[in-house]
């Protein structure tokens, strides 16, 4: 699709796209600014309370996940602006319900439950107003991302989308990366609840700017249906994997030690059992519908297979950085009274990790115009793998600060550099009417490797630090209590530095399928599918 001159310049119409992308982001992780505060607020016993209050982001990040796995496909269906639109309104109906979740909202529910004979403590049914608010605001927000980089790709021809969707790609980046900051600042001068009022009018306007900027654009709809029953069971899946592997990307941000981030929940057989009968089922049913939510054949294409193979390496990579500095400070922490300034602490060192990370997408567009996918993102990869080896060789308990920032800095740089030729490689793969799917698929294969690493980089290091910390003790029937303290600090900090030769395998694992990678891929050389064009009014 090409602008005619009565038509916005495509950056102005990107930059639109890119708020609501921005704002939903931060929404993923301003919630651990409030969390201890809305617990107290609610008076919830500490020890239960956590555990429950947790999925206020859980149920954000499962809703967002699930979202993107069918509405890149409807978008498809139906047009970009119409979906778009839709997914601002429910964003903006979820923020309303949390940020009223205290009065009638909470009243209603409490109703229901009495209706059936139920008496909950209202401070518990307000909990759930709240997690289900945060649902409903990530049923839209989740679609914004895949469909904006659709968009991206409607609006630029193929030799010039690695630019756009390398903002788009940094936009994202950087919401999530600064909902931490943005929560903290935003509870010091207003109640929590107004960081959801402050959603309303902005996505009103944002509402206006997009009819507005997409209003002489015309939109491209493919025939066909929607395949209800592929989209059942992806998400199933989706649903199945997450809950089995405790998954919470965001969980490494906050944690003191390997314990906290519990990686394997009780229910984790069945629930992997589950993954593979509703994936098997997904498989089995998107080869016989006439219209699959996903075409599987478009995982014949070389560039599609392979930018989707090294997105997951990339998201198990992303998370040993966010696992690792938490940690770090934390089990260095000597005097815990001292808990505000290590958090401050955290929240820079990890700055230095992301704000890299996020800004290097828009040169690695920049980048992969000029040197295609498959060079961009080796160097990308190259440059993450130098970054952990550092980590590897240099990380003890007493590693100076600016080591760590260099390497994290070296680490996101590599990394962000990757973000656009890879989404490029896969959405330029798609055919017309296949360009919802596969931006969909750029974002949720990272999630998935993020929340697989989480889960397994956890319990591979609570077994690597207990059988140190056993051959450390050795036979010893007694030790001092500072010495156990001592030993396992150095202990824990050891499996970090090893948890850097862990990401600088995978970066090297992820050079195989990013060596695959070509502009001129001939798998391409098939014919469009039918699509029907709509001028919008």
């Amino acid at each position: 699709m090409t602008l005619n001159k009565t038509q916005l310049n495509p950056w102005l119409v990107l930059a639109v796209m890119c708020v609501p992308v921005f704002i939903g982001a931060l929404d993923l992780t301003v919630v651990s600014a409030f969390l201890p505060e809305l617990i107290v607020e609610l008076e919830l016993p500490l020890q239960t309370a956590l555990d429950d209050a947790a999925w206020i982001l859980s149920g954000y990040l499962l809703a967002y996940t699930v979202s993107m796995t069918f509405m890149g496909r409807v978008s498809d269906l139906i047009g970009r602006r119409t979906v778009y639109v839709i997914c601002l309104v429910i964003f903006l109906l979820g923020s309303v319900l949390v940020a009223t979740a205290g009065g009638g909202p909470t009243d209603f529910v409490y109703s229901i439950y009495r209706r059936l004979g139920q008496r909950p403590d209202i401070a518990y049914v307000n909990l759930q107003v709240i997690i289900l608010g945060r649902v409903v605001q990530a049923l839209g927000a989740g679609a914004l991302v895949p469909v904006s980089l659709a968009l991206a790709g409607d609006m630029f021809p193929p030799e010039r989308r690695a630019r756009p969707l390398g903002l788009v790609a940094a936009v994202d980046t950087l919401g999530w990366v600064l909902g931490h900051l943005y929560g903290g600042l935003m509870v010091q001068v207003m109640p929590w609840q107004g960081i959801f009022w402050i959603n309303v009018p902005l996505t009103l306007i944002t509402i206006g700017l997009v009819i507005w900027s997409l209003r002489g654009m015309p939109q491209k709809r493919i025939s066909g249906r929607f395949d209800f029953i592929g989209a059942a069971l992806i998400v199933g899946a989706l649903v199945a994997l997450n809950l089995g592997l405790g998954g919470n990307v965001d969980a490494a941000a906050s944690a003191s030690s390997f314990e906290d981030l519990s990686p394997l929940p009780p229910y984790f057989g069945p629930m992997m059992i589950l993954t593979v009968v509703f994936l098997a089922g997904f498989i089995w049913v998107e080869r016989r519908v006439r219209d699959p939510l996903v075409n599987l054949n478009m995982f014949r294409r070389r560039n599609l297979s392979a930018g989707a193979v090294a997105n997951l390496f990339i998201g198990f990579c992303l998370v040993i950085g966010l696992v690792s500095v938490p940690i770090l400070v934390n089990v260095r922490q000597e005097d815990v009274t001292m808990l505000a300034e290590a958090a401050l602490q955290v929240g820079l060192l990890l700055s230095t990790l992301t704000i890299p990370m996020a800004l290097a997408a828009v040169p690695g567009g920049w980048l992969t115009d000029r040197i295609g996918y498959r060079n961009t993102t080796l160097i990308g990869l190259g440059l993450a793998i130098v970054g952990f080896l550092a980590v590897w060789q240099t990380w003890h308990l007493y590693v100076p600060d600016a080591i760590i920032a260099v390497e994290m800095a070296v680490v996101g740089v590599g990394l962000g550099l990757t973000f656009a030729p890879i989404g490029t490689s896969v959405i330029n793969a798609a055919r017309e009417g296949e360009r919802g799917v596969a931006s969909a698929l750029v974002i949720i294969l990272r999630l998935i490797g993020m929340t697989v690493s989480v889960s397994a980089l956890t319990t591979l290091s609570l077994n690597r630090v207990n059988a140190l910390a056993a051959a450390g003790i050795g036979g010893t029937t007694t030790i001092d209590p500072m010495q156990a303290v001592d030993l396992y600090a150095n202990i824990t900090v050891e499996v970090l530095a090893e948890l850097g030769l862990i990401g600088a395998i995978m970066c090297a694992l992820a050079c195989i399928p990013a060596l695959l990678l070509r502009h001129d891929d001939p798998t391409l050389a098939q014919p469009e599918p039918e699509t029907e064009l709509v001028q919008s009014p």
